[in-house]
């Protein structure tokens, strides 16, 4: 995949995440298995942001397996338009600070919230650029996943 392929389908390919300012995100467990959380996203340039604290399952899943999915939805995740596909990318440094200081007064409000019910919480800031519906990317996820099942199978009792 070339640098520029996210940046050329970004605009058009994020396009329904404009419904809501509250997305679906779905990360991926080992097994593939789909887990969905209602985040605060912000739209800039192509690519969608959020912020989700350290202590979060969703920080686990996306260091292993950064593919993603974004769908419009209600702050309850009920989903109320089409479903996106990406890949995220953990901020930091300048990149993370300029993801926290946007998002208007409610966000902000709410970070400092959390700041106070949950002091010894960091918040990491993400970018999800878009991936193609038609193009795949294996992880050393799946790599790993199809390994163990190959050694199952192998030693499984005949």
């Amino acid at each position: 995949m070339s640098e520029n392929a996210p940046a050329e389908a970004g605009e058009n390919h994020f396009a329904p995440l404009h419904l809501s300012r509250i997305a679906l995100l779905t990360t991926y467990r080992r097994n593939g298995q789909g887990v969905p959380t209602p985040v605060t996203i912000q739209l800039d340039d192509g690519k969608a942001f959020f912020t989700t604290r350290d202590s979060t399952g969703k920080v686990k899943r996306l260091a292993r397996n950064p593919r993603v999915t974004l769908a419009p939805s209600t702050p309850r995740g009920q989903v109320i338009g089409p479903t996106v596909s990406g890949i995220a990318r953990r901020l930091e440094g300048a990149e993370a600070e300029r993801v926290m200081r946007g998002g208007g007064r409610w966000r902000r409000l709410w970070i400092i919230v959390y700041r106070f019910l949950a002091p010894r919480d960091r918040w990491i800031s993400y970018e999800v650029t878009p991936l193609p519906s038609e193009e795949t990317i294996t992880t050393d996820i799946d790599t790993g996943l199809r390994t163990a099942r190959a050694r199952r199978t192998k030693n499984a009792p005949q």
